[in-house]
């Protein structure tokens, strides 16, 4: 026999009554079940007899007991929420979830508006039950008959009044020709009279020159402009019921087009000689729907539309329009007369009722996509005609403009939002609609609302930087993030409208936007992404401005030193710039990936080890970019600087992080890397120094030499274009070396650093004449020839057929 269950209380005190057993089992086995050698351990390691009975008292106590165990859970969740978890992660599982959940929304939908599950059974019954397949025959046999004759004679009738259509549709022809043509001429004299009377107030007004004739002036043409446009819509819709005759009678004669269905259906049951319920219900079906609804469906948009017979069109619609109205409602006519028709015919063979539901509803599913092409295809005309109106009130053009821009979603909300609820058969489903046609139209406002306050302020911040008296460098560096800053804000916005109007529609939003959920998180990851690209951003243009704005000032001042300093930054800025850049980026992306959920601790270890590894295999890169960085904060090295390295000269055209290119004389390009300089020679700094060198003849005059050079230094020092080149007076330095047929005289000129060579070759070519005005001679070259040599010399030099004598001793 089971004994009764327990009150809730005592099921909850044996529960804890056992976890205190466990609790007391685990730390008794904590406690005592140790090795021997445990005697020696320090007394630290376990729980002592005061602590042991002190947990002893906390879980004999039923309140402590349940405060022990609410610390022990606080604990766990703790551990469970401070568990790093990916934003991967989280998106993968929020949004299974909610892939889930909408699945099964779908799944329910499903069932309630489409059910084709009991036509496997109605097909297996046609193909087993005679007397089913019989009926099934015998209304289908009958539906053809009906149909064929039907159709045939409706064509019949209308061959034979196609000659009355035709008259009817000539006199209207001519009729609103005619009528037109008065209009239009009744329209021209109006129009000329309103010009006159428009010219003659104008005169009025300028001949008394008062502002009150001015007003009644410019009041007497609105006024005529107004008559005349309601003038020619009257005038319109005038010609449109001056038609209402021969529509009326075009149509008529296809009335008696159409009445051959029902006439036929009467025939066939008379005539039937064995008439069902089914047969007839099916007939009658064929001939309301097909026959008389659509046939009367056709007439009136013919009559309305007529985009073969503009004068038989009850409408002041233009071709076009009419054309493609006309097409798509006929088109949808078709489908609704034909469809419910054939469920009907269908409906009379034993067809379960839940399919007949499913294909009904399938079948307002394509009327409603069809309309939605209508809609979509449509825009334009509606956009011309809102246009239209716009242009004739300007009270209406901001109206008129908001129309034509989203009317046709509104269009399609209704048109999918009307099928559904039919097809669901929601409960209170049209006030639901009209419900969150309302809360889209509050949503979307409020959306537009917070776009223009975003978009002004953006605006404003762009003009308001007019006032900040910033240079043209500086705006042009902000302003150049203001496509960047549009786009951005054109994404919040779109990810603000999405989540308004799926809260105004009542989307399980708390599924992505709840607590611990992907919602929060992306929106704590992007807003610390865009603060971190924002801050970088600031960063470098703030550093760039500053270093630009520090070079343009030292640039305007005079002086030697400044143009040096400057030519200093110049060369350090891009060195910088990529340094610079290069933190940037590295913060950056690393609080990119940390907001990602991506753990940076193991990448920034790997980084550190890859490090090392790559210092270790590229010493020689690192000793380069090391050496550089060195002799570029000495100044040893500017662009443009003329220098000999490791033997080569040339001047600088590009310095890098490890490299110097060298432009030879010879137009040839030198890369040195900057650790494989040995010999550095720069030849522009502070000052140079035109190296004079007079090498002559050893019996020349060296006291005229000089003298002669010393001339030569006082002229060019007071010529026009050597004067700026010039520092200094020349100064002779002297007799430098004697050789055995020469002796050199030198001197230099301190000169610029551009002037050196210009000066020295100047020089030169001065010296040279005046060294042959005054008959000094250049050094030339002795050869001493002795012994066995000299004897060759004498030999080869000694004419044919004589005998070379031997040198006197």
């Amino acid at each position: 026999m089971l004994k009764p269950l327990q009150p809730v209380a005592m099921r909850q005190k044996g529960f804890r009554a056992i976890i205190s057993t466990l609790l007391l089992a685990c730390f008794a086995a904590f406690a005592f079940v140790r090795p021997a050698c445990a005697a020696d351990a320090p007394s630290n390691t376990g729980l002592s007899d005061a602590q042991a009975r002190q947990l002893i008292s906390v879980l004999s106590n039923d309140s402590q007991r349940q405060q022990f165990l609410t610390t022990l859970q606080n604990l766990v969740k703790a551990q469970q929420n401070t568990k790093h978890t990916s934003l991967l992660t989280m998106a993968r599982d929020n949004l299974t979830e909610f892939g889930e959940r909408a699945l099964q929304q779908l799944h329910v939908l499903h069932q309630n508006i489409i059910d084709f599950g009991a036509i496997g059974p109605w097909l297996g019954a046609v193909l087993h039950d005679a007397a089913l397949q019989k009926t099934i025959a015998h209304i289908a046999l009958r539906v053809l008959i009906m149909l064929a004759v039907s159709f045939v004679l409706l064509y019949s009738v209308r061959l034979v009044l196609r000659p009355l259509r035709r008259r009817i549709n000539r006199m209207a022809k001519e009729h609103n020709k005619k009528v037109f043509q008065n209009a239009a001429r009744k329209l021209r004299k109006a129009n000329a009279d309103a010009e006159g009377l428009a010219q003659h107030a104008t005169d009025e007004a300028t001949s008394a020159k008062t502002t009150s004739s001015h007003d009644d002036a410019e009041s007497v043409q609105a006024t005529l402009e107004e008559s005349l446009r309601h003038q020619g819509a009257l005038t319109q819709l005038m010609l449109c019921l001056r038609r209402a005759p021969y529509a009326l009678a075009w149509a008529g004669l296809e009335l008696l087009a159409i009445v051959m269905f029902p006439l036929v259906t009467l025939l066939m049951g008379v005539l039937d000689p064995a008439p069902t319920p089914q047969s007839d219900h099916a007939l009658w079906s064929i001939t309301w729907l097909v026959g008389i609804g659509l046939g009367l469906w056709v007439i009136l948009l013919r009559i309305f539309l007529a985009p073969e017979a503009p004068w038989l069109r009850l409408s002041i619609l233009h071709d076009r329009t009419a054309n493609f109205i006309f097409r798509y409602l006929r088109h949808i006519g078709y489908i609704i007369a034909w469809g419910f028709a054939a469920l009907d015919v269908i409906a009379t063979m034993s067809v379960p009722s839940p399919v007949l539901h499913g294909l009904q509803k399938l079948l307002m599913l394509v009327v409603h996509f069809l309309l939605a092409v209508m809609i979509i295809r449509s825009r334009g005309i509606v956009r011309r005609a809102c246009q239209l109106v716009g242009a004739n009130n300007r009270h209406l053009q901001s109206l008129m403009s908001v129309i034509a821009k989203g009317w046709w979603i509104v269009a399609l909300f209704f048109d999918g939002a009307l099928w559904l609820v039919w097809a669901a058969d929601i409960a209170g489903g049209y006030q639901i609609i009209l419900q969150l046609f309302v809360r889209t139209i509050v949503a979307l406002v409020i959306v537009r609302v917070v776009s223009i306050l975003i978009y002004g302020g953006l605006e404003r911040f762009m003009r308001a930087l007019n006032d900040w008296n910033l240079n043209g460098e500086t705006l042009t560096r902000i302003r150049r993030y203001y496509p960047a800053a549009t786009a951005i804000i054109r994404i919040i916005m779109a990810v603000i409208t999405i989540l308004a109007l799926a809260i105004a529609w009542g989307a399980p939003v708390y599924l992505l936007m709840g607590q611990n959920t992907l919602g929060p998180r992306i929106f704590q990851a992007a807003l610390t992404i865009l603060v971190a690209l924002i801050v970088g951003v600031v960063a470098w243009e703030v550093a760039n401005v500053t270093i630009e704005h520090h070079i343009r000032r030292l640039d305007a001042q005079e002086g030697r030193d400044t143009k040096i300093r400057v030519a200093r930054l110049q060369t350090l800025t891009p060195m910088f710039r990529i340094l610079f850049l290069l933190i940037l980026a590295v913060i950056i992306g690393l609080t990119v990936l940390s907001q990602l959920g991506i753990d940076t601790g193991p990448l920034i270890a790997s980084a550190s080890i890859f490090g090392v590894a790559l210092g270790f295999g590229s010493q020689k890169l690192v000793q380069d970019f090391i050496s550089g960085i060195f002799l570029l904060l000495e100044n040893a090295l500017t662009v443009g600087d003329a220098v000999t390295l490791n033997g080569t000269y040339g001047v600088i055209e590009r310095l890098s992080l490890r490299s110097v290119h060298v432009r030879a004389n010879d137009g040839s390009i030198n890369i040195f890397s900057f650790s494989s300089l040995s010999q550095v020679t720069n030849y522009n700094r502070d000052f140079s120094r035109a190296m004079i060198l007079a090498t002559v003849d050893i019996e020349s005059d060296t006291d005229q030499v000089a003298a002669i050079l010393v001339e030569i230094g006082k002229e060019m020092r007071h010529e026009a274009p050597y004067k700026d080149l010039i520092l200094a007076d020349f100064d002779l330095w002297g007799v430098s070396a004697i050789g055995t047929s020469s002796v050199s005289v030198k001197g230099v000129y301190p000169t610029t650093n551009a002037g050196r060579w210009t000066v020295e070759w100047e020089f030169n070519r001065r010296m040279k004449k005046r060294f042959e005005e005054h008959g000094i001679q250049y050094p030339r070259e002795v050869v001493d020839i002795q012994g066995a040599a000299l004897e060759r010399f004498i030999t080869n030099a000694a004419p044919s057929g004589e005998t070379p004598q031997p040198p006197q001793h």
